[in-house]
Parts: structure tokens; sequence; C-alpha cells
């Protein structure tokens, strides 16, 4: 941030934001972040599945350019194209996890028995990304990588739409596979002032480990799309007769990880084949009923967390030999339990009459589909993950209630307490008990009264009145009364011709929140003149 020019009120602002990041931070439950970390070794397991998949169908493009290679050049070629740009894009999106891990001192070492890719040291962490992609150089990183995501989808579908001298004459191909598209990065349909940018809500309000498996899923979407545009340049090749070579069974998952109480959603399918086959498919000992131009439709709701999976066989005729040929398959997925996080944006308490701000969100649901509801007659406002919730009455306790999808998400507790009474200060002089000179007493013009720099949320106060008596060390007390927070000039009088041994004592000291309306009584200061 130092190398930036940026303005002093610019730089307050930024240290502010980080400062907040930082808190935020310190809320994400432990649980959920052991979820990501889960979610993003699944994503690297199915981007495995994808792999294997393009592999075998790139296997049978070899061997189809062989035996029609002007046929097929054209469809190979384009193939290959589609390889590289997926294969730029992961390289791409790695580079950018390798960076953002680093900032947070990489990942834990590996542990005796320990399988697969270790947890992130400081998954919780939140300032130093979103630094790097919203602030430095004006938050050109963010737009990079939203760019790099759109543009790989982009080149990967006009590998398939129609154009002149084009590998395809109609929208089919097209169309089928944008609309199963995932790989995209678009802005919120919605454009008021209270909705962020996706920038913002993926890449600035995210813990590394939330973000890390986001990237791992973008690269798992960029597999499937190549795998998807492969597939149907493939069945471009045998658009007017139907060939097959090789048989090879797969079922490509729509997410690896579920939660319990949604559907597992899948395509189960030979790999190169076309859409007059009419194979007969077996899932998990049942056949399928629905199969659409050669690919069974697979749909059931998981029940109990934890390691699934689920197997079966396809069955079809072999057009050259006549004879039925059998392939089996087999995947392995992970249900999980949605949390919702409830994260209060300052402290973990609420306080009486304020407007406590509070973050919210549920992995698997959008902010729209989110209902955020509280006891003991508090009130919540707010959308989009952001809430305030205030509490008037003398409970001190209040519970919140999330639900998502028509389903209790969980239920936070929180300690609700008063706003604690507000410090006095003799202008600059705060009420430690130092004895002061006149000279310094003389250049005071106010009575203040403030909840100091511990206290979460800028919540100023202003002195209605107070009660000024001045103790001679060798004489009467002088009493003055006054209304509002202002030293009169008797008192600047006094003040300035104190001599040693002479105190000051403030007292019956009322301050007042105008935003809200609280009124506190402060407690009393004494000052020993020296």
């Amino acid at each position: 941030m130092a190398t930036e020019k940026l303005s002093p009120r610019q730089r307050m602002i930024n240290m502010m934001y980080i400062v907040l990041i930082a808190l935020l931070a310190l809320n994400v439950d432990k649980h959920v972040l052991k979820a990501f970390h889960l979610m993003e070794k699944n994503f690297i397991t199915s981007a495995a599945s994808y792999d294997q998949k393009n592999v075998l169908q790139m296997a049978s493009f070899v061997k189809l350019l062989k035996d029609e290679e002007v046929k097929t050049t054209p469809y190979y070629n384009a193939a290959v194209e589609a390889q590289k740009i997926s294969s730029d894009f992961d390289e791409y999106i790695e580079q950018l996890k390798t960076e953002i891990v680093a900032l947070y001192d990489g990942r834990l070492e590996e542990e005796e028995g320990e399988d697969g890719l270790t947890s992130l040291k400081m998954p919780e962490g939140m300032e130093k990304h979103a630094y790097l992609f919203m602030v430095k150089e004006k938050g050109k990183k963010a737009a990079e990588l939203q760019a790099k995501i759109n543009t790989t989808r982009d080149r990967l579908l006009n590998l398939l739409k129609p154009k002149k001298d084009s590998l395809f004459i109609d929208n089919q191909a097209f169309d089928q596979v944008s609309s199963a598209n995932l790989l995209y990065a678009n802005e919120p349909a919605t454009t008021s002032i209270a909705d962020r940018s996706w920038a913002s809500i993926n890449l600035e309000y995210q813990p590394v480990g939330a973000l890390v498996a986001l990237l791992t899923q973008y690269q798992n979407n960029a597999k499937a799309l190549e795998a998807d545009v492969i597939s149907n340049l493939m069945f471009g090749v045998h658009k007017i007769d139907y060939k097959i070579d090789q048989l090879n069974a797969a079922i490509i998952p729509q997410s690896n990880y579920v939660m319990e109480g949604e559907n597992y959603t899948a395509d189960v399918m030979l790999i190169a084949t076309s859409s007059t086959s009419q194979p007969d498919i077996t899932f998990n000992g049942e056949k399928l009923t629905t199969i659409e131009k050669g690919v069974g439709k697979v749909s059931f709701k998981v029940s109990g967390v934890g390691a699934k999976s689920i197997s079966g066989f396809i069955e079809v005729k072999n057009p050259k030999t006549g004879k039925i040929e059998k392939r089996s398959y087999e995947h392995k997925y992970q249900v999980f339990k949605p949390v919702a996080t409830v994260s209060p944006d300052a402290m973990n308490l609420l306080y009486r009459k304020l407007d406590n701000p509070l973050s919210i969100s549920v992995p698997g649901f959008s902010a729209a589909d989110i209902q955020v509801r509280a006891s003991n007659g508090a009130i919540i406002t707010g959308s989009n993950g952001h809430y305030n919730i205030k509490v008037d009455g003398s409970s001190n306790e209040v519970n919140v209630i999330v639900i998502a999808g028509g389903k209790n998400m969980g239920i936070t507790k929180f300690r609700v307490r008063n706003v604690p009474d507000p410090n006095p200060m003799l202008g600059g002089i705060e009420n430690k008990g130092i004895a002061r000179t006149a000279p310094q007493l003389c250049a005071q013009d106010r009575i203040l009264a403030t909840l100091g720099r511990g206290f979460a949320y800028n919540l100023p106060f202003k002195v209605t009145k107070f009660k000024f008596i001045y103790q001679r060390r060798n004489g009467p007390p002088v009493l003055i009364n006054a209304t509002g927070n202002a030293i009169t000039p008797r008192m600047k009088s006094l003040m300035c011709n104190a001599r040693a041994g002479d105190r000051i004592y403030i007292e019956n000291i009322s301050a007042r929140n105008n935003q809200y309306g609280i009124v506190k009584k402060v407690a009393p200061m004494a000052i020993t003149v020296r």
C-alpha cells in the first residue's frame, strides 16, 4: 500500500477496510473452513475424471484420424485447440492459487498417513488477497481474472458456433453445451448501490480457504467444458454415419459435493457415442428409464453425510460385430451438511439499541435464498448477506435463526449488553489521575465523553451538562454549573491562574448520542495542579 499514490483520507479508508476484513476472518467457523478444504479436494478429484475422459476421447480421435483423415482432420484440430485453451486457463489459475496460498504461509506439512492435498495454514485469512485483487493497481488482478474466465468460456464455445466455413451448420451443439456451461464470471443481475460486483462478492469477502476452493472449481468447470466441446466435435465426425471403434463408460456429475437433502445430478454416457445409439444403462442395480440421445439422466436425493459411491454398467450393440458389449463405471462423491455462517462484523456480542452489523451466508445457497430471523423481539433489517440486528428489550441473549431452501440451517446465540458508560476528558486530558500544570489546563476548552479506542463501533457522545468545582489548596471551593460541553470564561480564568496543590473536580456529567438517543451518566474526573 505504501507504494500507491493515495491521499491521507484514502489511506485511512484502506486501513479501516483491512481491519474490518481481519475482524470478519476471526469469526469464520473452523468446520466451515474444513468443508471448503474438502470441496477443494473433491474438485481436484472431479477434474481428474474429466482429464481421463478427455484422454480417451483424444485417443479415439487419433484412431479416426488414421481411418478417415480428410473427414476427421478439421474436427481433430479443433479438439487440440480446445485442449490448449483449457490447459492455458488451468495453468493461469494454478499460478494464481500458488501466489495466493503463499500470501498466507502456504499449506500444512503432510502428516504420516495423511492422503492428498493438505490444509492451508491460515484458511481464515482475508485481508491479503482482498488487497491483491481489489486495491493493488486499482483492482487490476480481479478484472484480469474475471476476463480470463469469460474469455476462456467464449473461446471454447466458439469452436462449436456456426459461422462461415465452420464445422457445424446449426446451433444444436453450441446451444446444448452453452446451456450446461458453468464457466462464467458474470456481474450480478441487479445494479442497486447495495449490490456488490462479481469481484467483491467472490474475491473480496471470502476467506482464503473458500477462495482457493472457488478457483479450483473454475479449473474443474473449464475441464468439464473442454470435455463437452471435444465430445461434440467427435459427434460432428459421426454426424452422418455412426461408427464406434472403442467403448468406455463414464459418469459425469454436475457436482462432486452435495448437501444433505439436495439432489445428486449426473450424466452417465458412452464416450464417443452418437445420438442414434440406444444403450441399456444400469445404475446402482436398476435400469435407467430416462435416456436421451444415448445419455442416461440420473437424479436422486441424498441423505447422510460422508463419502458415498455409485456404480453400474452400460450395454450396447457393436455395429460392426453385432455383439452386446458391456462397460462398467464407478464414481465416488462427498455429502456435506449445510452450515449457516453468522459472523458479527464487530465482535461476538450485540449492544442494546444499536444497529449491530452481521454477515450471513450458507454454502450452496445464494444470498437471495436466505431468510434471517431473531428471537426476543430483536429486529433484523438488510439483505444480500449483510444485515443489522437491533435489540431494544431487556433480554441478555438473542438467537439468530437462518433459513435457506425452506430448511433451518442453524441457530447462533449472541450475548446482549448495554452500551458502556463513556469516559470523561477535559479537552485532550484523560482521566488518569496525572497532575497537570496551569498552562496545560488553560489550553483546554471543553468537556468530552468518549468510549475509547477499544469499543467496536464509532459511537460519539456529546456532553450536555456538567458541574465544575475548583478547590484551592487554602481557600473555599468555587462551584460552577454548565449546560453544554464548553468551558466558561470563569472556568478558563481559574485554570489559567491555577497554583500547585489546587484541585479541579468535574462532576454530574451527562452525555448523549444523537443517532440512537442514548443518554449516559459519565464518571467524575479529578485533576491536581502541579
